[in-house]
């Protein structure tokens, strides 16, 4: 067998492990929109770098019919892409979006280590259905309470209302709420040619299908985006990547 020959048994072994992993990342840990959210993109590109690009071109160099060490020096090769595999995926799983929290006027993902579940008060919220996540109302609280939330944030350094489950409800108790802060796509500034035509896109996509289409600003890992949401339902529809933090999506 030659390096070629080698080196492409090596790549097609290396694409059906990634390809596995990444289904699993895309449909199951981090199912729509939530990928494109929490920014996971980053470690992908390492996952796929370090064991479909390095590990066969490793393969490629080292290898020769008849080396004594041969070997040894797959095995390394191995070794570095299954500890490489590892680490990204498990990283991918610690982080996985768990909540999709609506606060004030916008949603956020939370993850399941970011929270204290024994603060929870509805069992409901506790356990997230196979390949979704559990998405909840934050319900801001009021009168003297809300004081003591504040001072909590300001002065104790406490998470704020996103991060903080004896807050949390099912979101069901706040869709009326939740569709009175969705935003027509009229209200966004567009900044640029390319957020007009990524908004003209979702016009002709979405709009034949949710003719009451606005968005609600979420809060992503690198920037925040526009989440298109049905006014109807107050259900979420896609991801519109243009600033929603303009003057009109705060007044």
């Amino acid at each position: 067998m030659d390096k070629l020959k080698a080196a492409a048994i090596h790549l097609a072994i290396s694409a059906v492990v990634v390809g596995v992993v990444l289904s699993i990342v895309f449909f199951i840990w981090y199912p729509a929109p939530t990928f494109v959210i929490a920014g996971a993109l980053g470690i992908i590109f390492i996952l796929i770098a370090v064991d479909l690009v390095l590990g066969p071109l490793l393969t490629l160099i080292v290898y020769k019919k008849g080396k004594k060490s041969l070997k040894f020096d797959l095995t390394v090769i191995a070794i570095i892409q299954l500890v490489a595999l590892a680490y990204g995926a498990h990283t991918l799983y610690m982080e996985r979006p768990y909540y999709m929290v609506f606060n004030v006027d916008r949603f956020n993902i939370v993850s399941e280590k970011q929270i204290d579940k024994e603060q929870l008060r509805y069992d409901e919220l506790r356990e997230k259905p196979f390949a979704e996540t559990i998405r909840v109302f934050a319900r801001l609280p009021e009168g003297q309470e809300f004081q003591d939330f504040l001072d909590s944030v300001l002065v104790d350094g406490l998470p704020d209302l996103e991060s903080r489950p004896e807050f949390y409800e099912p979101y069901s108790n706040g869709i009326e709420y939740v569709k009175s802060r969705i935003r027509p796509l009229s209200d966004l500034v567009l900044e640029s040619d390319l957020d007009e035509q990524r908004v003209a896109a979702a016009e002709e996509r979405y709009r034949a299908d949710f003719p009451e289409m606005g968005y609600v600003p979420v809060g992503a890992l690198k920037e925040d985006m526009a989440l298109l949401m049905d006014r109807a339902t107050a259900e979420p529809i896609g991801i519109l990547k243009v600033n929603p933090w303009t003057k009109k999506a705060s007044e």
